[in-house]
């Protein structure tokens, strides 16, 4: 199955994508040259959704939105 993409990048190392999963997900990243990556402290607070943690799959969302689902009614 193929999915829609684009792929940017500047020439001085900006980049920008925004690709498309299955079930019309939209994932958009920006990254930038002048920005050093750093570690990502752990949260100070439990999780309020279920974590899924030992999961192979994650399911997809459930929850439908007369605006944002697509072939809503």
């Amino acid at each position: 199955m193929d999915f829609p993409a684009i792929y940017a990048r500047s020439t001085d190392g900006y980049t920008v994508s925004l690709r498309f999963g299955g079930e019309g997900q939209a994932f958009l990243r920006a990254d930038t040259p002048c920005v050093e990556e750093s570690e990502v402290a752990e949260s100070t607070t439990q999780a309020t959704a279920p974590t899924y943690e030992g999961m192979e799959h994650i399911p997809r969302p459930n929850i439908r939105s007369p605006f944002w689902s697509a072939g809503a009614p």
